[in-house]
């Protein structure tokens, strides 16, 4: 039977029941098949639909735990190397206060290579992103799709928000800093920010690498190492005039 009853008073992460006797619901979440208090109340359960729950003291339901598929919104409050913690302020559109957590990983940003989290995302963005798991801590996340990723951004040098130039290219209006995000393809429309493609790196053209290289405008033909000199502009060599002059 489970291992708490109806007006139970419970803590996060208190072990509630097994998934075979009891479903978990608002306020719990399972993992390996137990279900556990995802918040601080009261036991309730519903015998009929086999569910159980955690209530606030006045009886009001605590928050639901996102399932897979939902989309979350947060802010990233820690971004390391391969990993990023997000504080989740919204799901599926509506608000929530609960400090619920989400973990990104590296290979869940893009399906394209990234070699470090912090060249996709830093501290203090907002980012939209789907939920993988379902009523478990922390909320696993992805970033993979068109309409997930960053929604806005700061700079990292002045704290400016970024304009978006081109693809995942950002350009700070004040300090002129670039950097570069995983971005929604509506990146900054919420906030007022349009896209800014006219700021976007400009393209190094062939000229401009030539004139790197001093001016030049071909290959050089400085003619083969050695005596033969460069036969081809009619240079012929030392060993043809020593058989010129052998003749006379």
């Amino acid at each position: 039977m489970a291992d708490v009853k109806s007006g139970d008073i419970v803590v996060p992460g208190d072990q509630l029941c097994v998934i075979e006797e009891l479903m978990p619901s608002y306020g719990t979440y399972e993992k390996e098949g137990i279900v556990y208090a995802a918040a601080p109340g009261t036991v309730s359960m519903d015998l009929n639909d086999r569910s159980i729950r955690v209530t606030s003291p006045d009886g009001r339901m605590k928050l639901a735990l996102p399932v897979a598929g939902d989309i979350l919104m947060g802010k990233a409050t820690h971004v390391f190397e391969q990993r990023a913690e997000i504080r989740i302020a919204r799901i599926n559109d509506k608000d929530i206060h609960s400090g619920l957590v989400g973990e990104l990983h590296i290979s869940n940003v893009t399906r394209r290579y990234v070699k470090s989290m912090l060249d996709v995302l830093k501290q203090n963005d907002i980012v939209r992103a789907v939920a993988l798991n379902t009523h478990q801590i922390p909320v696993k996340l992805s970033l993979v799709g068109q309409e997930l990723g960053v929604v806005i951004a700061s700079c990292s040098r002045c704290g400016n928000s970024l304009t978006l130039t081109t693809h995942n290219n950002m350009f700070c209006l004040r300090c002129e800093n670039r950097e570069t995000r995983e971005v929604t393809t509506d990146y900054g429309q919420r906030f007022g920010l349009e896209a800014r493609p006219d700021l976007a790196p400009r393209r190094r053209q062939y000229d401009d690498r030539r004139d790197d290289r001093g001016g030049r405008g071909g290959r050089r033909f400085d003619g083969p190492r050695g005596r033969g000199g460069n036969r081809r502009f009619g240079d012929r060599g030392g060993d043809d005039r020593r058989r010129d002059n052998r003749r006379r």
